[in-house]
C-alpha cells in the first residue's frame, strides 16, 4: 500500500493537513482529515463526500480522483516528468499516480501540495528564454540527451501539449519558480512553440488577450516576452498565485465531473449548470457565457473541459476562474470540444439564445454581449498588423472570424 499526506498549502505560513490519499491494488482511496471536515469546505464537491470514512475511487476517467489529477500534467508536463524517471534509473511501468503525485510535491496547479516528496530541488535559476525554447523544441523531437537542470522542476507541473514553463517575473528578470519567491516576484507561466506551431502563435494567443480584454471578459494580466534574437512568448500572470506567495485551490471542470477531455462529451449548458451549482452567482455565469461567445465568435474550438477552471478561497467560495487558452484553433474535425446547445461545427443564434436562457440571461443583455464581443474581435486585423503577423495567416483567421459573425447574424 502507497500512502501520501495532502495539504492545504493557502500561504507558507498556512499549512493545512487536507487528508490521506492512498493507493492498493491499483486502486485509489481518500480520507479527509478529521480537523479539516470541521471546517465544512469540500474541495471536489461532486466526486468527494465531505466525511471521516474512506472513500473509494470508483470511475474510470480519470484514473484517481480529479481534485489530485488536476495536480499532475499531461503532454509536455508529462514528458518531462517521464524523462526524470528515467534519468532516476526507474522504470516507467512501475511508476505509479502517487509516484507521480510525490514528484509534484508542493509545485502543483493550484493549493494542494503531496508528502513525502521525490523531488524536493528548491534551487534558483536565472531563465534564458532562447535556451530553453531551443532546449523544448530539442525534447520534443527527441534529439536532447541531458535535459538542463531546471527544465525538470519549471516545466514538470503544468498541463496542455504546448511547452510551458512556470516562472517568477519582476518586471525585469525571469527566474525559475521556486515554492516561495523573493519578494517583487510574482508567478507567471511562459509558452513555447510547439512543432506544429506557426511562428506568429505566441502574438496571435496575445491578440486574442487583447480582445478578450476589450470584450471585457475577466482574464489575468499577459504580455510578450522577446529573448535576444527578437522571438516572442506568450506569458501570463497566474491565477491560482497570489502576493505573498499565497495559493488558490483550482479545479478544473473535466476534473470536478471526471469526464475525460480528450473526447467532446461536454456541452455549455454544463458548464453553466455546474457554475451555478458551485458559484450560486449570476455574475459567474455570465462570465462562463461571456467566454463561449468569445470563443465561437473568435474561432478558438479548442475549448475542452481542462481550458475551463473553478478557484476556490480558503473560506469554501468559489468562483469561475479568469479565462485562459484563447487563441485561434480548428479544433478536432473543425468542431467546438464543448458543444453549444448540442451542436459543434456551425453554431448559431439560436444555439446561443438556449444557452442565455438555461443561465437566465434576458434577450437585452445576450445581445449587449454578442454585439460587444464582435466589435472586440473586429479589431483582430488591427492588431495582427501592428505585430507583424503575415499576411496569409491574419487572411486566414479574419475570414474564420467572418463566417462566425454571419452564422449569428
Amino acid at each position: 500500500m502507497k500512502k501520501l499526506n495532502v495539504l492545504f498549502r493557502h500561504s507558507p505560513h498556512d499549512i493545512e493537513k487536507l487528508g490521506t490519499l492512498l493507493e492498493n491494488e491499483n486502486k485509489f482511496y481518500f480520507e479527509y482529515d478529521l480537523e479539516f471536515i470541521k471546517k465544512g469546505i469540500n474541495i471536489s464537491p461532486f466526486k468527494l463526500d465531505l466525511t471521516n470514512h474512506l472513500q473509494m475511487h470508483k470511475d474510470t476517467y480519470p484514473k484517481i480522483f480529479g481534485a489530485f489529477d488536476d495536480s499532475l500534467p499531461d503532454g509536455w508536463g508529462l514528458l518531462l516528468m517521464d524523462r526524470f524517471f528515467r534519468k532516476s534509473e526507474k522504470s516507467l511501468k512501475n511508476i505509479s499516480y502517487m509516484d507521480r503525485l510525490s514528484y509534484i510535491s508542493n509545485r502543483a496547479i493550484g493549493a494542494l501540495c503531496y508528502e513525502p516528496a521525490e523531488c524536493a530541488d528548491n534551487t534558483q535559476y536565472n531563465i534564458d528564454l532562447y535556451e530553453t525554447s531551443s532546449q523544448s523544441l530539442e525534447i520534443l523531437k527527441g534529439e536532447a540527451k541531458e535535459i538542463l537542470p531546471y527544465m525538470f522542476k519549471i516545466g514538470g507541473s503544468p498541463g496542455g501539449a504546448r511547452p510551458k514553463i512556470l516562472v517568477g517575473y519582476n518586471g525585469n528578470d525571469l527566474i525559475s519558480d521556486i515554492v516561495d519567491l523573493p519578494k517583487g516576484y510574482e508567478h507567471w507561466l511562459l509558452k513555447f512553440r510547439s512543432l506544429n506551431d506557426c511562428q506568429d502563435s505566441a502574438k496571435i494567443e496575445y491578440i486574442y488577450y487583447k480582445m478578450a480584454q476589450k470584450a471585457n471578459l475577466n482574464i489575468s494580466e499577459s504580455k510578450l516576452f522577446f529573448d535576444n534574437n527578437d522571438n516572442t512568448y506568450f506569458g501570463t500572470k497566474r491565477f491560482d498565485r497570489l502576493e505573498d506567495n499565497k495559493r488558490i485551490h483550482t479545479h478544473t471542470l473535466s476534473n470536478l465531473l471526471h469526464s475525460n477531455f480528450r473526447y467532446p462529451a461536454l456541452d455549455y449548458e454544463v458548464l453553466i449548470k455546474v457554475c451555478f451549482a458551485l458559484t450560486k452567482n449570476i455574475n459567474d455565469v455570465l462570465e462562463c457565457f461571456k467566454v463561449m461567445v468569445f470563443n465561437i465568435l473568435s474561432y478558438n474550438r479548442d475549448d475542452h473541459g481542462k481550458n475551463f477552471s473553478f478557484i476556490m478561497d480558503k473560506a469554501g467560495i468559489w468562483k469561475f476562474a479568469p479565462a485562459y487558452d484563447l487563441t485561434f484553433s480548428y479544433g478536432i474535425n473543425g468542431e467546438h470540444s464543448t458543444s453549444i446547445n448540442g451542436e459543434g461545427k456551425n453554431p448559431c443564434l439560436t444555439d446561443i439564445k438556449k444557452i442565455a436562457q438555461l443561465a437566465g440571461i434576458s434577450p437585452v443583455e445576450q445581445n449587449n454581449i454578442i454585439e460587444n464581443i464582435k466589435e472586440a474581435i473586429s479589431s483582430w486585423n488591427k492588431l495582427a498588423k501592428e505585430l507583424g503577423i503575415s499576411k496569409s495567416i491574419i487572411a486566414e483567421i479574419q475570414k474564420k472570424h467572418n463566417i462566425q459573425i454571419k452564422h449569428l447574424n
